[in-house]
């Protein structure tokens, strides 16, 4: 699944962590934003990483 995570956390530990766990770039937008190709069997971990307030995930139409 393509998505962008925002970074809510910025904690470097934790973010290093969550990057670590996902396989996510260490690639950060201006506005704290990282693409992410999310693997279907890692989803629901990713939003129990979100319902904790780590981070936010934003799904964004590319055009």
């Amino acid at each position: 699944m393509k998505t962008t995570i925002y970074w809510v956390t910025k904690d470097v530990g934790n973010i290093q962590r969550i990057r670590e766990k996902f396989n996510l770039s260490a690639d950060t937008t201006l506005n704290g934003e990282t693409p992410a190709e999310i693997r279907e069997e890692d989803i629901p971990l990713l939003r129990e990483t979100e319902k904790r307030g780590f981070i936010q995930i934003r799904n964004k139409n590319e055009v």
